[in-house]
């Protein structure tokens, strides 16, 4: 007989025996035995489940924290953003606030000259060529 034959029947035998004999101390050891060896490889299980929970974790806190690192860039160009435009609104409205005195003057001027020409005028004539 194989040598694997003659192990499977003494499994079987010894098997059979411990289910008939399931209150011997022998076949409570053995029921405890295979219960403790399910468990620990329950208990492999979880914890080959909680390092790659961990491990994904970790993925997510990196990517959070790169995440918030780059909305705290984007914020800051923002702000410089909102500055830049803030003193290109105030340079404006001086250049107008120039713009509307030089206006006022060169009126002024016109009206005081009697002529009536306005800057525009005037340079029109200065640019006329010579007969």
């Amino acid at each position: 007989m194989h040598p694997e034959a003659m192990m499977s029947d003494h499994a079987a035998t010894e098997l059979s025996t411990t289910l008939e004999d399931d209150r011997s101390p022998v076949a409570r050891l053995r029921q405890a035995e295979l219960r403790i060896a399910y468990l620990e490889g329950q208990v492999d299980t979880l914890r080959e489940q909680v390092a790659a929970l961990e491990s994904a974790d970790e993925h997510r806190r990196a990517e959070l924290a790169s995440a918030q690192a780059e909305a705290a860039e984007a914020q800051a160009a923002g702000r410089e953003a909102q500055a830049r435009a803030e003193e290109r609104r105030h340079l404006v409205d001086e250049l107008r606030a120039q713009l509307d005195e030089a206006r006022a003057a060169a009126a002024e001027h016109d009206d005081e000259g009697g002529k009536g020409f306005g800057w525009r005028s005037r340079r029109r004539e200065t640019r006329k060529p010579s007969r």
